[in-house]
Order: C-alpha cells, then sequence, then structure tokens
C-alpha cells in the first residue's frame, strides 16, 4: 500500500467499525445534527426518541451481580447507588435535575408497597417529565437463622425498588432487563466501554484538547508525508480510543485527515498542471 493511501484505508476501517461499544451520547451525535435542527420541508423533524433510552441503557459489569431466589428463579441485581450516579450524570444532581416522589403506600401481607414515580428535566427543552407511577414491595419480616425478626429497611427498600422500576422506563439498566446481559460477548463489551469512559484521556474536555491539537499539526503539514506521520505517531491509535467512547468526536477528526488529504492532493495536481502549461 502506498502511503498516499495509508489515511484513506484507516478512515474505511474506522467508518466500518462495530459501533456496539460507543457511548450513547456519541451515537446520538454521531447522526451529525441535533432533533432541533433536523428539518424537513421548513417544519421541525421528529424529536430522537430513543436519545435518553440509548444515554442510559448499558450498564456497568461492575455494578451488578447475580442472584437467586426461592424457587430457583436467577437473575442479575444492580447496584442502587449505580442508578443515582447515572441519572445525575446525565440529569444532574437529585433534586435539581431530577428526583421521586411517593405517591401512595400500603400494608398487605406482611409487605410494604410504596407507590413512587420519577421526574427529571429534559436536558434539551428544560421541560419537567415524569416517568409512570410504579409500586415497590418488601417484606416486613425477614428470617435470619431461623428467627423471625422486623427489617427496619422495609420502607427504604420498597421505595428503591419502586424508583427502580421508573427509571427502566427511561432506559436505565435496559440491556439487563432486555436480557443482553446473558451474552459474554455483550458483557465484555460493556466492560471495555466503562474502562474507556473511565480513562482521564478520554474524557469530553482531553477529546476536545486533542482535536484541535490535530488542527494545528494539520495546519503545518506540507505533504503526503508529513500527513501520514502524523497518522502514524500516535493519532491514529488514539482515535481508535476514543471511538469507543465518542463516535462523533473519533469521526470529526477523521474527517480533518480526510480534507487534509484532498487539499495537498488538489494542490499537487493544480500545481502539476502549471508546469505541464
Amino acid at each position: 500500500m502506498s502511503k498516499t493511501d495509508t489515511v484513506a484505508e484507516t478512515e474505511k476501517a474506522v467508518s466500518k467499525a462495530d459501533p456496539t461499544i460507543a457511548a450513547p451520547q456519541a451515537d446520538r451525535k454521531a447522526d451529525g445534527q441535533k432533533a432541533d435542527d433536523r428539518k424537513t420541508d421548513g417544519k421541525p423533524d421528529a424529536l430522537d426518541h430513543m436519545h435518553l433510552w440509548n444515554r442510559l441503557k448499558r450498564t456497568d459489569p461492575k455494578a451488578t451481580k447475580p442472584f437467586t431466589r426461592n424457587g430457583g428463579f436467577r437473575g442479575t441485581q444492580i447496584d442502587p447507588a449505580w442508578r443515582l450516579m447515572m441519572m445525575t450524570e446525565v440529569f444532574g444532581p437529585v433534586g435539581k435535575g431530577w428526583g421521586y416522589e411517593q405517591m401512595d403506600w400500603t400494608i398487605a401481607e406482611r409487605m410494604v408497597f410504596i407507590c413512587a414515580r420519577v421526574w427529571y428535566l429534559d436536558p434539551e427543552t428544560g421541560e419537567k417529565c415524569w416517568t409512570g407511577p410504579q409500586w415497590g414491595g418488601t417484606e416486613m419480616v425477614r428470617r435470619r437463622n431461623g428467627i423471625e425478626a422486623p427489617d427496619d429497611e422495609c420502607f427504604k427498600m420498597s421505595m428503591t425498588d419502586a424508583v427502580g422500576k421508573c427509571l427502566v422506563q427511561l432506559g436505565l439498566a435496559a440491556d439487563v432487563h432486555m436480557g443482553q446481559f446473558d451474552d459474554s460477548k455483550y458483557r465484555e463489551e460493556s466492560e471495555a466501554f466503562y474502562a474507556a469512559k473511565a480513562n482521564p484521556d478520554l474524557q469530553p474536555a482531553a477529546i476536545a484538547a486533542f482535536e484541535e491539537e490535530i488542527r494545528k499539526r494539520l495546519g503545518a503539514c506540507l505533504d503526503l508525508d508529513d500527513l501520514e506521520e502524523l497518522w502514524r505517531t500516535g493519532a491514529g491509535t488514539r482515535l481508535r480510543e476514543i471511538g469507543t467512547v465518542d463516535r462523533a468526536a473519533q469521526h470529526r477528526i477523521t474527517s480533518l485527515f480526510a480534507q487534509k488529504k484532498a487539499e495537498i492532493l488538489k494542490r499537487d495536481e493544480e500545481g502539476g498542471d502549471l508546469e505541464a502549461a
């Protein structure tokens, strides 16, 4: 393969990369437009109804653990604190960007039942929205070592149960509820996604700084050799890493290389034409 083809071939490889572990926010931005910017015949197009779902659906495997209930039922338990953290990441602190309220409660069959609903501020419009109400229930008495004793956390756990069910309506941890976590390959992808997300070099500010650096260094490239040298000295590898958490940024930066290559080829072609004349 010639040096002239190096960047172009890498661009093709990036564009064909499996996007399954791309960050939800990046997936949305990769469409190249925001919902309020999309128009058809002068009228706003439909909103991206899967926006919040896609941002919340992937679960960190470290926040889960398997459980077994009476009767042999098995499932995946999700850390309640992780749920709160994800909601805070997307909407802001509880009580400010989102929250929940108790709507009803009752006691029956030695169980506490609480009905709750969750509210949140739409990140795009600021509109206050609500999930549908959900009931959570917990036994008031637990048997330990053959002895029954009151459970002083039954009300708290019932609220946690109700709120968790409400958050599923928004898509939080949807992959667990849809059975995707049963796929070992999917779990590995999720582990890789959250490992990349925790990398300081892949935080939004670091990605923005890298993009600005690339713009400056591309401006100093005089020919295809310079362009290839920039790509091979870390830019290509860094772009592949960025693609795991922000597909839109990956495409933007890759496009900068393509544009620079086109400029160089056009300049060389025009120079050749002048020499021939």
